[in-house]
């Protein structure tokens, strides 16, 4: 309980003295933290819509709406989220919560509600400084799509039922993406639907399945939304094809299964993925919005690996979450991973998300996600790491002037690394953001010290004297501290004599 007091105080108290540089307005993508969620398993807001809703087949609706995400934008604003990307909202065959099995780009999935509500959440999250994505399905549809029954659209598909993978999404219909009449009518759809209701962006799903040419007129059409796509066919040097044809960014799917295998537990090594983000910085266009994630709507729940690994969910979720919001790109986080939520790829993943659990994950994700959103160098600065070994990792964020320095002990024994002072500047300190952790140079090193399975944030600063502010501050935290246990106990020995 103390240890988990102190550490949100004390990030407050450093914040607030002034150490670190005031927070920037919100300008480029690479400034976003990134949830996505099912619209389904979110939050059941309108009762009038649940038509298809059967609460006790995980496979079917479950009643989440927009509505229902309207209603719990505050939750969404306090996990220090500034963008949502919601599932596909078009019309769908009978039971597909997922909203992937698309019949029809021209209409609405009535499910999660009408264009007017569509509209009203955009609007409230707006004026929430949120901004709002919706996932786009372009390359294949429901095999009960309009489409096929449409007389002279033969050659608009190139397979009218193939299986998919993962197999929950069942038999599926390959639109043909080399046609150009395809691409004009989902232009058209794009276009219409952001034009009524204000949406920010797209996150194209599968987008790699597409060759890169196909992408460039929906950037032609629509070149102030920010435009995502899902790469699962490729590399990063493929990747970087898809931003020349007008994608802004795109998914780093080649960093997310080395994610999974490094902080499923501890002593696992990070070059694989330290390479790759060196890679993504030299190689793609915009190496900082790119987006990086543990799981998607499309895989098994990360927290399912740990439990594999009989590993406690929470400690690896916080080492794993940590590097996220502190390296290079994106972070984006799939709905109820802050709860830990475990489960098979397909329903079993796709649970009703619960507000009401342990806040002790939740906490630690408004604390880094404060931290990201204050540091400038945590979403604009170069990487550069300092030292990795079998899981204890240390890196260095810069931008201008302010540096960063991030240490991640994903071991399981205590830690201390010493890094040369002229990696950073002999004459300042190393002042901890999360603990309080705090080094200054001695013969020419810095040194840090980490338990086992912890994190430390380190701005270098100017070193100071005794802080009297800073003493009276954690003096008084201490005496309410102690206070408080005091009274618990004189209530405890009041209750015991009578």
């Amino acid at each position: 309980m103390r240890k988990r007091f102190l550490s949100l105080i004390i990030p407050l108290l450093l914040l607030s003295g002034g150490m670190v540089s005031a927070e920037e307005k919100k300008e480029g993508w690479q400034d976003e933290t990134m949830y996505f969620l099912m619209t389904d398993r979110f939050m059941n807001g309108d009762r009038s819509n649940d038509k298809q809703t059967n609460n006790d087949d995980a496979s079917a609706y479950q009643g989440g709406d927009f509505k229902g995400i309207q209603d719990q934008l505050d939750y969404v604003k306090g996990l220090g989220m500034t963008s949502i990307v919601i599932s596909p909202v078009f019309e769908n065959e009978a039971g597909a919560y997922h909203g992937y099995s698309i019949t029809d780009y021209t209409k609405l999935n009535t499910q999660f509600g009408n264009e007017q509500q569509l509209k009203e959440l955009v609007d409230s999250a707006h004026k929430q400084n949120i901004r709002v994505l919706v996932d786009f399905p372009a390359v294949r549809v429901s095999t009960k799509h309009v489409w096929l029954s449409e007389a002279g659209k033969e050659n608009w598909f190139t397979n009218v039922s193939v299986l998919q993978k993962p197999d929950w999404l069942g038999e599926m219909a390959l639109l043909n993406t080399e046609n150009p009449d395809v691409q004009a009518a989902l232009v058209e759809a794009a276009v219409k639907l952001a034009g009524r209701t204000g949406i920010d962006g797209y996150f194209f799903s599968n987008a790699s399945a597409a060759k890169p040419a196909f992408w460039n007129a929906f950037h032609e059409a629509m070149p102030n939304l920010h435009l995502i796509g899902e790469m699962t066919e490729t590399t990063i040097q493929g990747a970087a094809a898809y931003e020349k044809a007008g994608l802004d960014a795109v998914t780093s799917s080649w960093t997310q299964e080395p994610l999974r295998k490094q902080f499923a537990t501890v002593d696992r090594s990070s070059n694989v993925v330290e390479e790759l983000l060196l890679q993504e910085e030299n190689v793609l266009e915009h190496p900082l919005e790119t987006v990086h994630l543990t799981d998607s709507v499309v895989t098994d729940r990360f927290t399912r690996d740990m439990a594999e690994e009989n590993m406690f969910p929470g400690t690896r979720w916080r080492m794993a979450l940590t590097y996220l919001y502190t390296s290079p790109g994106t972070p984006a986080v799939f709905y109820g991973s802050e709860i830990a939520q475990n489960g098979e790829t397909g329903p079993d993943a796709h649970g009703l998300m619960n507000f009401r659990t342990d806040q002790e994950l939740v906490d630690y994700i408004k604390q880094i996600a404060a931290l990201r959103q204050k540091l400038p160098a945590l979403r604009r600065g170069s990487y550069e790491p300092i030292f990795n070994r079998n899981g204890m990792t240390v890196f260095k964020r810069q931008y201008e002037d302010e540096r960063v320095v991030v240490a991640i002990n994903n071991t399981g024994e205590t830690q201390s690394i010493a890094i040369p002072a002229s990696k950073l500047d002999e004459n300042k300190e190393l002042r901890g953001l999360l603990a309080g952790d705090m080094s200054r140079a001695a013969d020419g090193e810095f040194t840090i010290i980490l338990d086992r399975e912890e994190a430390e944030i380190y701005a270098l600063a100017e070193k100071t004297g005794i802080n009297y502010a800073f003493i009276a501050a954690m003096s008084a935290v201490w005496i309410i501290f102690v206070l408080f246990l005091y009274v618990v106990w004189k209530r405890g020995k009041r209750a015991a004599q009578s």
